[in-house]
């Protein structure tokens, strides 16, 4: 049985912020839908909820680096919270861990 390495992405905007839970996988495969997949041009917070992620590739990376820099031109702000430790840690090694909500 082969695992389901798809992508699911929930929205909700409060305010100038723009709330995403995110679930499954974030590879080469999936990680167009992320930068295509929301709109963020209202918003100057973007806070993602990685809970449900199970595995973050480089690709994965880069739509949080591009997303990132988006939210810098217009002085805005990327938060990723609850964030696995083993996906952490590729945060951190990849030096991308300002991105992290800090742990309590």
């Amino acid at each position: 049985m082969e695992e389901d390495k798809s992508l699911t992405i929930a929205q909700k905007k409060e305010n100038d912020t723009l709330y995403i839970t995110l679930k499954g996988w974030l590879d080469p495969n999936t990680s167009p839908m992320l930068v295509n997949g929301i709109d963020i041009s209202d918003v100057l917070h973007v806070v993602f909820d990685l809970s449900a992620v199970e595995y973050v590739f480089s690709a994965g990376l880069r739509a949080f680096i591009q997303i990132k820099r988006t939210m810098d031109e217009k002085n805005g702000s990327i938060t990723l919270k609850n964030v696995s430790p083993s996906i952490r840690s590729i945060f951190e090694y990849t030096g991308l861990e300002s991105l992290l909500e800090p742990q309590p």
